[in-house]
């Protein structure tokens, strides 16, 4: 892995969509389900792995970006501006947030890791590695390697039945270098001022992930998850972010980021609501009209710690 990167980079979505098909996953591991790609074992990702994927994932990059307006909240940009510093991106999928880091600090590695090949796999800056890799399975990279750790929506889209939680974090653990920083970001389930149709939605989406196997509440458990792993200098942070016409274009990225996430797991959530497809399509529509009824909005979160 080299130590420079191109500042002229751009990720380019047609280079990007032909790892969906170039990917190391057999097509055995997967399922269609109303024209959309899914992986057969849901408990390992509930979400499609498609091209739509691969559009929302660029969608909610660009939306989180424009919540925190950085990349990161914890105190390591003089590590990375210093060169050499090792970061690993857990879950990685798209790979815009690794592929961005990248350009930023050129002199530090970067290494992304997902269990869906949805990463660019042959144009990309050289100090950017990826890998496809099984978390459930740990993760194959020495002790104290890694100087930064980054989990950013992966933990709310796992199962227990797939991967144990506490095992995960002692992996995290045991690869982050004394002094090393690791940070999570996740999206809160629990909607602000939801509307009908919203209630409608979130509560079937919940009912779904409580289904997998997901635990709805993670979120609020990650610093008491940090704490009890034996990470210290804990901090969190919070964003609240409204679906309304006031905040412009993230209102606009964060319907379309929801709105997507409902739309691919139509057949799944219809399990839990007493309509037909047809009612379903014309609810979605609903909601466009309803957040700005409701001033709706969510939560995002960063947690971010030390190794000692």
């Amino acid at each position: 892995m080299g130590n420079t990167a191109s500042n002229q980079f751009k990720l380019s979505r047609n280079t990007n969509k032909c790892s969906i098909n170039c990917g190391r996953n057999s097509n055995d591991s997967f399922k269609f389900i109303n024209g959309r790609k899914f992986l057969k074992d849901s408990d390992k990702y509930i979400l499609p792995s498609d091209e739509k994927e691969l559009d929302r994932l660029h969608v909610q990059h660009d939306l989180q970006i424009r919540i925190w307006n950085s990349h990161f909240s914890s105190p390591i940009e003089e590590i990375l501006k210093s060169g050499g510093a090792e970061v690993l991106d857990v879950g990685c999928g798209s790979g815009n947030w690794l592929l961005e880091m990248a350009t930023n600090y050129p002199l530090s590695n970067f290494t992304g890791i997902d269990i869906l090949p949805l990463y660019p796999m042959e144009i990309h800056p050289l100090n950017v590695i990826f890998e496809s890799v099984d978390v459930s399975t740990g993760l194959p990279f020495p002790d104290n390697h890694f100087d930064f750790i980054h989990l950013k929506c992966l933990l709310s889209t796992i199962s227990e039945k797939y991967c144990n939680m506490k095992s995960l974090f002692n992996e995290l653990k045991r690869v982050l270098k004394p002094g090393g920083w690791i940070e999570i970001m996740e999206h809160d389930n629990e909607v602000i001022n939801p509307s009908p149709t919203m209630k409608f939605f979130t509560g079937s989406y919940q009912a779904l992930l409580r289904q997998r196997g997901i635990n709805v509440y993670l979120c609020r458990e990650i610093p008491k998850c940090l704490d009890r792993h034996g990470l210290i200098n804990i901090h969190s942070e919070e964003k609240i972010t409204y679906h309304g016409e006031k905040d412009g274009i993230v209102c606009e990225l964060g319907i379309k980021n929801i709105i997507s996430i409902f739309s691919s797991l139509k057949s799944s959530i219809l399990e839990f609501m007493s309509i037909n497809s047809e009612k379903f399509d014309n609810l979605l529509q609903d909601l466009f009209k309803e957040v700005n009824e409701y001033d709706s909005g969510f939560r995002t979160h960063r947690f971010y710690a030390q190794k000692p």
